[in-house]
């Protein structure tokens, strides 16, 4: 299977992106914004009827299982 990443720009206040940050550092650790925003994207392309925190909690289940299988 082949995988191709695609870098994109998404332009939001600043003071949004501020309160963002701080709330998944808070949440999930730093380094994880763009994990969520895929993960976010990627519920909303696949799962449309799932709400934000079903798939929040989807993906970090998926962290953790991926965590501990490297155990």
């Amino acid at each position: 299977m082949i995988c191709m990443v695609v870098k994109t720009t998404v332009t939001l206040e600043d003071e949004l992106w501020k309160k963002f940050s701080i709330k998944v550092i808070e949440k999930y650790g730093g380094r994880k914004k763009t994990d969520i925003f895929e993960a976010l994207a990627e519920a909303f392309v696949n799962n449309p009827q799932e709400t934000i925190d079903e798939a929040l909690d989807s993906w970090s289940r998926k962290q953790k299982r991926q965590k501990s299988s490297k155990s």
